[in-house]
């Protein structure tokens, strides 16, 4: 009986991950797109960090060829493009969007990489991310 060989060169394993992030009030400023993988400290050592324009008060965020699994995004509204969260009082001064719905409150606690995870394969390369200001 024949089997074809299955080279596993030829499986990708590798894509674009896109982001749709929307409920900006203004263009001030540029988007902080904070990425981590599980073995990351979250918040403080994203996997990468990429700084996006906002045009029309919203930003596409594309993180060419990336490898499937499992990841966490923070999203800052960086008003003063200073690359930073800036913080008053110990609390964030600048409107913020989690992945996987999660939203920051009193009660909330620190994200964490189980509260913001996402899985990101061929079926699921595509996410609208909503800020809060």
């Amino acid at each position: 009986m024949f089997s074809p060989k299955v080279n596993a060169q030829n499986i990708e394993t590798k894509d674009s991950l896109t982001f749709k992030v929307t409920g900006f009030k203004d263009n001030s400023g540029q988007l902080l797109v904070h990425l981590f993988r599980k073995q990351d400290k979250l918040p403080s050592m994203p996997f990468k960090v990429l700084e996006i324009q906002i045009k029309n008060k919203q930003a596409v965020v594309v993180i060419r060829d990336l490898p499937y699994g499992e990841y966490a995004g923070i999203f800052v509204h960086d008003k003063n493009a200073n690359n930073e969260i800036d913080h008053r009082w110990g609390i964030p001064d600048e409107p913020l969007g989690f992945t996987n719905h999660w939203k920051l409150s009193l009660f909330s606690g620190m994200p964490t990489f189980n509260k913001l995870k996402f899985s990101f394969s061929p079926s699921s390369n595509y996410y609208e991310i909503h800020m809060k200001e």
